[in-house]
């Protein structure tokens, strides 16, 4: 299957209501935004503005998050998921005060870039040569304690399977200088998530209905959101997996590997409708 092919036929009602997600979208963020912008400037933290505001946004737009587990304790966190929408993004931040690494070309998509920028995104360059100035930037954010999510498939996937992880920012894992402390040496914690769209009104997705809520391949964004809109129900699954002891794995492909191997279990699970343990 395509992903031109992933269709799926709609009544005019579902137009309806997608026209008044939108307008609800526009005004919630009309509304929001302008805090969590002014709160940027006088340096005040907006983590708990922004998980308000994609606690919202999920509620706007029909999406039910289903959380299996909890972020750990332990700070600084990177969190490793796999990827199937920009859809992710809302449903991870209406959880928990979290903060995500994108590559560099969200930060120009409109509205969405915009969002991001506001919601204090680590914009990386993923081309091997620029690798050590994405690694800086993500331990900038994880020696000021804070809970990192990236993706490291560096792509979104159909919905039904993972693709291989990329290994290369892991190393931000390993350890890292935190200047607070007088360049002490800190391990961070590195913990496998899984998300997977489930339901559809309450329904099974399904292999074959998966790939509709996943945005990949040659899909426009508006075009995908725009469909998206006009159904009703989406039930978002996210299991929180144990953390891996950053310090025990040799380097970062075995780190990668270990995470991937953990995260496909959890993804497994969710679609098979268990819950992973």
């Amino acid at each position: 299957m395509t992903a031109a092919a992933v269709t799926m036929p709609v009544a005019a009602s579902g137009i309806v209501l997608a026209a008044i997600r939108v307008v609800l979208f526009i005004g919630w963020a009309a509304v929001l935004l302008p805090f969590v912008l002014l709160g940027r400037v006088i340096g005040r933290n907006t983590a708990d503005l922004r998980r308000l505001f994609f606690r919202v946004l999920c509620r706007i737009f029909g999406i039910d998050v289903v959380l299996h587990g909890a972020p750990a304790h332990a700070r600084p966190l990177l969190i490793a998921s796999n990827h199937i929408s920009y859809l992710d993004i809302f449903a991870f931040g209406s959880i928990a005060e979290l903060e995500f690494v994108s590559k560099e070309e969200v930060a120009s998509w409109p509205v969405f870039g915009f969002l991001a920028k506001a919601g204090d995104t680590v914009f990386i360059d993923r081309r091997r040569s620029q690798s050590a100035q994405a690694r800086d930037s993500m331990s900038a954010r994880l020696a000021a304690h804070r809970m990192l999510v990236f993706f490291p498939e560096a792509t979104s996937g159909d919905g039904n399977r993972l693709l291989p992880f990329k290994s290369a920012l892991f190393a931000v894992a390993q350890a890292m200088d935190e200047p607070a402390d007088g360049g002490r040496r800190h391990s961070v914690t590195v913990q496998p998530a899984a998300i997977a769209y489930t339901r559809l009104n309450g329904l099974p997705t399904g292999f074959g209905w998966r790939p509709f809520f996943a945005w990949y391949g040659d899909m426009t964004m508006v075009g995908h959101l725009w469909q998206f809109l006009q159904l009703g129900k989406t039930t978002v699954e996210i299991v929180f997996l144990p953390p891996l002891d950053a310090d025990a794995l040799a380097d970062r492909k075995t780190m990668a590997a270990a995470t991937e191997a953990a995260v496909r279990k959890g993804f497994n699970g969710l679609i098979q409708g268990r819950v992973p343990v």
